[in-house]
């Protein structure tokens, strides 16, 4: 092997090495999962090294190393010999107390307790607790199984490499723990707005419905129900997601039962389907042939895959958990969480019963306030207290006053009602100036805001199919004038006879046959010269010429018969205005209509005239109303409402400036006018 190939070959080893590092080190920062990253990491550095296999051991509880992940383990240890299983796990121990990986050579030792009873080199490395200086117990340990025979230098590389393998894995379990506590810093600041929430109001219902709601989030359970014990039976207060219970119904029962048996057994039961619990039944938990017959019914009939009741009792200055708490008190209320679907995880029984600690002092401060029959009366009384009795009893009447007042201002005060729109100002004799052929623009023999009277040629199209036309016409006619010109030279020279000889025709019908089409080319170029003609685009009317820009916009460029060039106005002939009133506003405008017989006054404001208001009154409004097809999502299409000007002149009047109109609708009450639109809202919503 040349020098060339041993370099691309080393440097094709250190692309992979470095591919290797960069994929567990984005897998060390996402996941979330050790088993998932361990088992990633020994599949990459078997691969890598091209090892024999390799394993992975988390310590337990004793502290003994037990196998997480393994590959190729069976090859290289037999598991079943007693004595190279303790061998082994002696080497393990061995290099849990290091802190560097460490190199085990084959059968290395003394004669009665070989250290390595492998064939293989065994590399061992620590993955230490933490980035700290301070020697721990490692939280794992990465063994690679090589074969003999390799270098120390190969096996030097090996060690480093091995190295930065764990340090990612130390890596990795950094982001966890930073996971975790980002977790419970979220759970945290959950319970502290959970309790803010609960705390903020005295009244039982909305306390239990902020419960059963934002407590459901907190357990991340599918149903959280609340039931609170209301002398000798249980009622259900407040289940998540419903805003109204129907406490007759075979749920709110079952719910009930299953409360008041729960409080009587007097600790939690926990049910989850699949579990051992469940396939030995819930009588398993020793529970009450009763309550177990009761589970498995709600179970049944629920189709909960999973179920959790805690019990609780009032007690005050007792901050023990509930499940350790055992007085002569009776229960007084009850949280049952429920999971439907089993795909979404099953939640912790500890989680429900935190959460029966964290609302039991406002259930139970707002479960004995509102016993009180007048609890309303006190509240009202508190409000009261803060700022004086007579204070609060003087603004509260004219508070009354000030708003029967106002009340009835908007209900028998009438007023102008307007509808509002916006318009634009065009003149009243206005016309387009289509284009007449298919081509180009040769010429713009006008400009924007020229006077041009009636006839005048505004531009000149050029069409060259019409010039190809022409031309062959012309040529066709000349032809057919020389052919028939030399028919009459023939016979008058030859003098002869009209012969009719075999697919030829006679001579005086060969010119019959020419003057005939002479005269249909004579037709044509007729039609071609009014074709020309109609090139000149000329001036309907005498007005102003309104397109802006025209040379520019014109010239030289092709254009399509029917499209529009030109628009001429008569500023002269007066003024009105193209209003666009909305869907929601036309019907104000049309009962005005009808219930008066003259045309509707209208006031408005030019955008560029804010000094002065002008009159007008309604013309005409259109029968429908286009609807574009490509912008459903958007709002529907305004109704076109056309307005005749009363004033003989606008001084500051331009084609196309925008106007502000209202249109006099008649007088509705004061309330009516101010606020139709939220009453329609309201009518809608009870109506409709």
């Amino acid at each position: 092997m040349s020098s060339t190939e041993k370099h691309e070959a080393a440097t094709a080893d250190w692309r992979q090495l470095e591919d290797c590092i960069d994929q567990l080190h984005e897998l060390a920062r996402t996941s979330g999962d050790a088993n998932v990253f361990y088992r990633s990491l020994l599949d990459s550095c078997v691969a890598t090294l091209a090892a024999v296999g390799g394993a992975v051991w988390f310590p337990d509880a004793r502290g003994r190393w037990t196998l997480a992940h393994q590959t190729g383990l069976g090859q290289v240890l037999d598991r079943n010999a007693p004595h190279l299983v303790a061998a082994h796990n002696a080497l393990l121990q061995t290099a849990a107390a290091g802190s560097v990986p460490q190199t085990f050579s084959p059968h290395s030792g003394n004669a009665s307790a070989s250290t390595n009873p492998t064939e293989f080199v065994l590399f061992v490395s620590p993955v230490p607790s933490d980035t700290s200086a301070e020697p721990a117990k490692p939280r794992a340990l990465v063994e690679l199984f090589m074969r003999a025979g390799s270098s120390p230098a190969l096996q030097a590389a090996w060690r480093e490499f091995l190295t930065t393998i764990c340090q990612l894995a130390t890596t990795f379990h950094v982001h966890d723990e930073l996971r975790t506590l980002r977790a419970d810093r979220e759970l945290h600041d959950q319970s502290l707005a959970f309790l803010h929430r609960i705390h903020k109001s005295t009244d039982l219902r909305k306390t239990v419905f902020e419960i059963a709601n934002d407590g459901r989030r907190l357990v991340d359970c599918d149903r959280l129900s609340v039931l609170v014990r209301h002398g000798r039976s249980w009622r259900l207060l407040a289940v998540s997601g419903v805003d109204r219970i129907q406490s007759r119904g075979d749920a709110a029962r079952r719910l009930q039962q299953l409360a008041q048996k729960v409080a009587m057994w007097g600790e939690p039961i926990d049910y989850a389907e699949g579990s051992a619990v469940e396939e030995a039944g819930v009588a398993s938990q020793h529970l009450p042939p009763e309550l177990a017959a009761l589970v498995e019914r709600h179970v049944d009939e629920s189709h909960a895959r999973q179920l959790v009741v805690v019990p609780f009792e009032f007690v005050e200055g007792d901050t023990r958990p509930p499940r350790r708490r055992r007085s002569a008190k009776p229960f007084a209320a009850v949280l049952i969480a429920e999971q439907f679907n089993m795909a979404t995880g099953e939640f912790p029984r500890q989680r429900v019963i935190e959460l029966t600690a964290l609302c039991e002092p406002a259930l139970r401060l707002t479960t004995r306030f509102n016993r009180f029959p007048l609890s309303l009366v006190v509240r009202w009384a508190e409000r009261l207290a803060r700022l004086g009795f007579f204070w609060r009893l003087l603004r509260f009447t004219l508070l009354t006053a000030a708003l029967a007042g106002a009340v009835a201002a908007l209900v028998y005060v009438p007023y102008d009602f307007e509808v509002e729109a916006t318009a634009v100002l065009s003149p009243m004799v206005q016309r387009d100036i289509f284009a007449t052929a298919e081509g180009t623009v040769a010429e713009v023999r006008v400009a924007h805001g020229d006077h041009v009277r009636e006839g005048d040629v505004l531009a000149v199209l050029h069409d060259p199919q019409l010039a190809l036309d022409e031309q062959r016409v012309q040529g066709e006619i000349e032809t057919a004038r020389k052919r028939l010109e030399t028919i009459t030279i023939e016979r008058t020279a030859r003098n002869v006879r009209e012969d009719l000889t075999e697919g030829r025709l006679p001579i005086s019908a060969d010119g019959q046959q020419l003057e005939k089409q002479l005269a249909s080319l004579d037709r044509q170029q007729e039609i071609l010269a009014a074709r020309r003609e109609a090139l000149e685009l000329r001036s309907p009317i005498t007005g102003t010429v309104l397109t802006l820009d025209v040379q520019n916009l014109l010239l030289t460029r092709p254009v399509e018969r029917g499209q529009v060039l030109f628009t001429v106005a008569d500023t002269n002939s007066g003024w009105e205005l193209l209003a666009e009133v909305s869907q929601d506003r036309i019907g104000h405008v049309l009962a005005a209509e009808q219930q008066s017989h003259a045309a509707l006054p209208v006031r408005f404001r030019l955008a560029g005239d804010n000094q002065r208001i002008y009159a007008g009154h309604v013309d005409s409004v259109t029968a429908t109303a286009v609807l574009d097809s490509s912008s459903l999502e958007r709002d529907p299409p305004t109704v076109q409402v056309r307005l005749a000007v009363d004033e003989e002149e606008l001084s500051s009047a331009r084609p196309g400036m925008t106007a502000q109109v209202r249109i006099d609708c008649g007088s509705r009450s004061l309330g009516y006018v101010w606020l139709h639109d939220v009453w329609e809202t309201l009518y809608s919503w009870v109506v409709f």
